[in-house]
C-alpha cells in the first residue's frame, strides 16, 4: 500500500511539474521568447567581445562593436538607406566612451543611436515619423537581429515585454543618469538600441 501511495504522490509531482513547465513554455511563446532565450536565463552565454570596427567612428575617435551590433547597424542601413541629411537615418553612432555612464552598452559595443533629426532636437513631421519606423523595425526584428532593448520618445521597451496600457513600451525615466525630459537624455531625438547581452 505504502509503495503506491508514493508511486501517486511521485505521479502527482510529476504531473505538476509538467504543467508548471507548460505554462512557463506559454508565456514564454506569448512575449516572443525562445528556447534559447528561456535557456539562456539558466545558463548566460559569455559576453561577446567588442571585436569589430565600428562604421560609425569618425577619424578621431576610436570604438569597436559586437559581431551582433554590428550585424544590427548594417541590417539598419541597407533597410533605411546610408545616413545623410535627406535619408531616414541623418547619422548614426554606436562605440562611445559614456564616461558619466559607466552601465552603457556604448562603451562594450553593444549599442547604437539612430538620428532622425539633428542632435538635441526634438524631431517633427517626417524626422519623427522616420524615428518611429526605425524603433517599430528594430522590435518586429527584435528577435532575429538580437535586439535587447529599444528606446525612443521617452519610452523604453524590452524583448519579451509587453507594451504598458498608456503606448508603446512603458515610460522611460532616465535610469537615474540622463534627464528623461530633454531630446537627448529622453531619447528624443534618436531611437537607441541595445543588443545581446550586458
Amino acid at each position: 500500500m505504502q509503495t503506491r501511495t508514493r508511486a501517486a504522490v511521485g505521479a502527482g509531482l510529476l504531473l505538476v511539474l509538467a504543467l508548471l513547465a507548460g505554462l512557463l513554455w506559454w508565456v514564454a511563446a506569448e512575449r516572443g521568447l525562445t528556447a534559447r532565450d528561456l535557456w539562456e536565463v539558466v545558463e548566460p552565454p559569455p559576453p561577446e567581445p567588442c571585436s569589430e570596427s565600428d562604421p560609425t567612428a569618425d577619424g578621431s575617435a576610436r570604438g569597436c562593436l559586437t559581431p551582433t551590433a554590428l550585424r544590427l547597424h548594417d541590417a539598419a542601413v541597407a533597410r533605411f538607406g546610408d545616413p545623410g541629411r535627406d535619408a531616414p537615418i541623418r547619422s548614426i553612432s554606436c562605440w562611445s566612451e559614456h564616461a558619466w555612464n559607466p552601465s552603457s552598452d556604448h562603451p562594450k559595443g553593444r549599442a547604437c543611436d539612430f538620428f532622425p533629426a539633428r542632435s538635441g532636437e526634438f524631431p517633427q513631421g517626417d524626422d519623427l515619423a522616420a524615428g518611429w519606423a526605425v524603433a517599430e523595425w528594430l522590435r518586429a526584428e527584435a528577435r532575429e537581429l538580437d535586439v535587447r532593448y529599444v528606446i525612443w520618445q521617452g519610452r523604453i521597451w524590452y524583448r519579451g515585454s509587453a507594451d504598458a496600457a498608456d503606448g508603446w513600451g512603458r515610460p522611460y525615466r532616465g535610469g537615474g543618469v540622463y534627464d528623461p525630459e530633454d531630446a537627448t537624455g529622453g531619447h528624443f531625438d534618436h531611437v537607441h538600441v541595445s543588443v545581446g547581452r550586458s
